[in-house]
């Protein structure tokens, strides 16, 4: 981001604190849908995949409390730019030994170890002075170098009603996140399935496939039961 990026971020949810404080709608959330936007982020990921997260805008740690609450007990950082969301996300979570909080500008943080997955829910919202593809695209390639196993990012959608858009909110077209995703991993997933108007891409690292059985490693065990299925069904009727 750049600076005059960071300052309007800034100023945006310190006006929103100062107004609410410890309240979704102070992070732009006013319809109760945060947990479905949880929810869908994990659909399609093995518990493996996330036994440690790394946050990105977020915000009062909400994702944590969410994890928590279903028994996950992995390792957490939450990044965010506004000192104020930090430092209350850092007073909720006082108790949790597992997580971490941290205000850096995401482009600028660095982190000796990777985390298995980077998510960012509702980070690219908002249209930012140098370009929101740009930044889209810078943030992408921070959280493929900080994640190990996955990296999955939300958007709102150009499927949305163009009367019904807000100017100052950035909408991203399907085939333009894909487009970027591909160039990172070929195991990659587009999920406009869980709201209307909102989408997300999960890109793998792993996607190795045996050119035998052209499956991502999830699914390879299951083309095997195919064709160990098929060599009993020939054999019995070889017989």
């Amino acid at each position: 981001m750049t600076e005059r990026d960071i300052a309007e971020t800034r100023a945006r949810y310190r006006k929103r604190w100062m107004e609410y404080g410890y309240d979704p709608r102070t992070l732009g959330w006013n319809k109760d849908c945060q947990w479905v936007r949880y929810d869908a982020a994990l659909e399609g990921l093995r518990s493996d995949e996330f036994g440690s997260i790394f946050d990105v805008g977020c915000g009062f740690g909400d994702l944590l409390m969410f994890l928590r609450c279903r028994g996950w007990k992995g390792e957490y950082v939450g990044i965010d730019l506004v000192p104020e969301l930090i430092e209350q996300a850092g007073r909720l979570h006082a108790q949790d030994t597992g997580s971490e909080f941290v205000c850096a500008d995401v482009a600028q943080f660095s982190r000796e170890h990777r985390c298995d997955l980077a998510i960012a829910i509702g980070a690219f919202n908002h249209r930012v002075a140098q370009g929101n593809l740009k930044f889209i695209r810078e943030t992408i390639e921070k959280m493929w170098a900080i994640s190990s196993r996955a990296t999955v990012c939300d958007f709102l959608s150009t499927f949305s009603e163009p009367q019904k858009r807000e100017q100052h909110l950035y909408y991203a077209a399907p085939t333009d996140i894909l487009a970027l995703a591909a160039r990172y991993s070929r195991r990659v997933m587009i999920h406009h399935a869980y709201m209307p108007f909102e989408f997300q891409v999960k890109i793998w690292h792993d996607d190795q496939f045996a050119v035998s059985a052209p499956a991502f490693t999830p699914y390879a065990g299951l083309a095997q039961k195919q064709s160990e299925w098929r060599d009993t069904l020939v054999s019995k009727k070889g017989r």
